[in-house]
Parts: structure tokens; C-alpha cells; sequence
């Protein structure tokens, strides 16, 4: 007999496919297919290594997450599910809050994929709740996205503070975020016998990116190149010299999330160090790339006509760079990204489906 006995044992260990009609000259391109894990992203892998080092008291507080515990988190869309379907699976509770800014006309996606999983779902609180109107007026004018995903992370906060039985798993401090995705470079080593010239995804918590170059490096590899990918626009992620494509000494991370954070009075954005800073210290990536949302758009749809790869636009960006990159190597050498997630969680956007992170 052959079968598995949790749906939590399928997590991981996704094949690595090689691209043929989308792409050129250069470089071969292979895409592992992350999309392919049982909520449909990337982010299965990192919501599994958070719950369990919850559960063994791996937390930053040293909270432990206990039977009939609850789990709490935030997000813009492919963490929300992944996190509810682990719950699911292990009988903990969860609750989500979902950005505010994410809903187009009350209708969302991401908001059904998330809820099929069982969990309470809540819309983030208006940042005004924990903002004074002249710091929602200047932040707003920096980025008028980021005062609600810090919001969210703000009312994440609050609900573990007042539950002593539940767990802020907090994906972008999160250090089991980053262990939980270093399998995956494992999984790539041995799917290219260690041939693996260039490797690079969308940034996002830097996790993926981070992790998958820990999991090359233990196997003893770093790639002639490591790259990440943004969405045109993002600067509450880094301040880039070159907004198309900038080295190792033309990034760094925006203080902006910091700000709001100690203007919110989340305390803990403040003092710790996120997992992005932690890559940026340890000499990853080499370069960032920045990306329009139609040109993820029109790679995304290509994949899924040319490919037959169902998938998002972050995976269109990461596929469009990882072809940039190609074509600068020489044949025989290879380039590795990710297709991160299912389309399906971009349907109530068609067909202008956003590319965030």
C-alpha cells in the first residue's frame, strides 16, 4: 500500500520543471512548481515550520502553542490559506486578517480560498485605530498600501497579547519561516545533481529567497547569481539605486515599516531584526530586480498558454527576470526560480490581476 496519512506529508517536495516554449536563448530555465503544495503556494512549507516550532515553544516570546490553541496571523493572500490549512489539519484553531486594501468591490479570492479551511476571518482595522491623522497623512503619502498591512500586523499583536492560549506566528520575523523553506534548496540541489548557476524568486518576507540559498549552501553551493524580485513600487521593501535592476551596493531595506510600526507601538518590529535584514547581512541577493504588474501579468499568461502553468503574476515576475538572467549565461547552464502560486487566488482581479507581495 502506498498512501499518506496526513495532507501535511504532500507538503514539499514539488518537481522541478524544465521550460521549452516560453523563453530563448541562454541559460536553460527550470521553475519548481510550488504551486503544486496543497493550499497552493510557496507558503505551505513556512506555515508548517512556523506551527511546529509554536508547538515545541520556538516562538519569540517563548509562547508555546497548545491542543485547542489558536494560531493568528496576517496577510495579503497566499499565507492566509496555507496557515488555515495546517490548523486545519493538526485541530488548532486560526484566525486571519486579511489587508484591508485587498478587496475590490467586497469581493476577494483570496477570501473564499482561506475560508474553505475553516477559519475566522477578519478584515484588517483602519490604520486611523492606532494612527493619529497627521501620521496617516504622511505615511499614506509614502505608501497609501503598507499603514493597513501594518495594521494588520498590529491587530495581530493585540490578539495574542489579550489570549494567553494564542500564537502570533509573525512570518516576517519569523525564523522557522526561513528554516522551513531551506528543504527546498535541498530538493533543487538534487533535482540538477548541484548544477544550479543562478538562483532567484520574489522577495515577499525574503524567506523562500533566504531559505533556498541556506539549503543550496549546506549542500556547499552558491550560485554565480542570486536574485530577487520586487513589484515596481516597492519601496516599503528596499530603497533601490537602479528601480530596474540594482547590485549588491545599491539596495538596502526600507526604514519605513519600522516607523509605522513604533508609531503604532508595535514594539517588536522595532527591536528585532526581519528575516530581509537578516538575508541583506549574510550577502544575498546579489542583485533586485523590479517589475511592472503587466509585465508579470503578460509572463503569468504565457505560462499559462504556452506552459500549461496555472499560476500568479508574482511567478510571471519571478519567470521574467529568471529569463533575464538566462540569457547573460551561456548554454548548458542553468537557472532555477519558483512558480509560487495557483491563479485561482487572482480571479476576482481578472484580468487585471495585481502583482504584490
Amino acid at each position: 500500500m502506498n498512501y499518506v496519512n496526513s495532507i501535511l506529508e504532500v507538503i514539499g517536495k514539488t518537481p522541478l520543471l524544465k521550460l521549452n516554449r516560453v523563453g530563448g536563448g541562454g541559460a536553460n530555465v527550470f521553475v519548481k512548481l510550488e504551486h503544486l503544495n496543497p493550499s497552493g503556494s510557496y507558503k505551505d512549507r513556512m506555515a508548517l515550520a512556523m506551527v511546529e516550532a509554536s508547538e515545541r515553544g520556538e516562538t519569540w516570546n517563548g509562547r508555546k502553542l497548545l491542543p485547542g490553541g489558536t494560531v493568528v496571523e496576517a496577510s495579503a493572500g497566499n499565507t492566509a490559506p496555507a496557515v488555515a490549512l495546517v490548523c486545519a489539519a493538526k485541530g488548532y484553531k486560526s484566525k486571519i486578517f486579511l489587508y484591508r486594501y485587498n478587496f475590490t468591490n467586497g469581493v476577494d479570492a483570496r477570501l473564499k480560498i482561506t475560508q474553505a479551511y475553516g477559519p475566522t476571518v477578519e478584515i484588517s482595522s483602519e490604520p486611523e485605530k492606532y494612527l493619529s491623522k497627521e501620521e496617516m497623512a504622511a505615511f499614506t503619502k509614502e505608501n497609501p498600501d503598507l499603514p493597513h498591512v501594518m495594521a494588520g500586523k498590529q491587530d495581530c499583536a493585540l490578539e495574542e497579547e489579550k489570549d494567553s492560549n494564542t500564537v502570533w506566528v509573525d512570518q516576517i520575523y519569523n525564523n522557522a519561516n526561513c528554516i522551513g523553506q531551506t528543504e527546498m534548496g535541498r530538493e533543487i540541489f538534487d533535482q540538477l545533481d548541484g548544477k544550479v548557476d543562478a538562483f532567484g524568486c520574489s522577495v515577499s518576507s525574503g524567506a523562500s529567497l533566504y531559505g533556498t540559498c541556506l539549503g543550496l549552501k549546506e549542500k556547499g553551493l552558491r550560485p554565480e547569481i542570486t536574485f530577487g524580485v520586487v513589484p515596481e513600487g516597492s519601496e516599503q521593501y528596499f530603497e533601490l539605486k537602479n528601480k530596474e535592476e540594482s547590485g549588491r551596493d545599491e539596495f538596502h531595506v526600507s526604514d519605513i515599516k519600522k516607523r509605522i510600526a513604533d508609531a503604532m507601538g508595535l514594539k517588536k518590529w522595532v527591536t528585532e531584526q526581519s528575516i530581509v535584514e537578516r538575508m541583506i547581512n549574510a550577502g544575498y541577493p546579489d542583485k533586485i530586480f523590479c517589475v511592472t504588474a503587466e509585465e508579470a501579468r503578460g509572463m503569468a499568461n504565457r505560462l499559462c498558454s504556452e506552459e500549461g502553468i496555472y499560476c500568479g503574476m508574482s511567478s510571471g515576475a519571478n519567470v521574467a527576470i529568471a529569463l533575464r538572467i538566462a540569457s547573460r549565461l551561456k548554454k548548458g547552464q542553468n537557472v532555477v526560480t519558483l512558480i509560487v502560486d495557483r491563479r485561482d487566488r487572482y480571479l476576482s482581479e481578472y484580468p487585471n490581476d495585481k502583482y504584490v507581495v
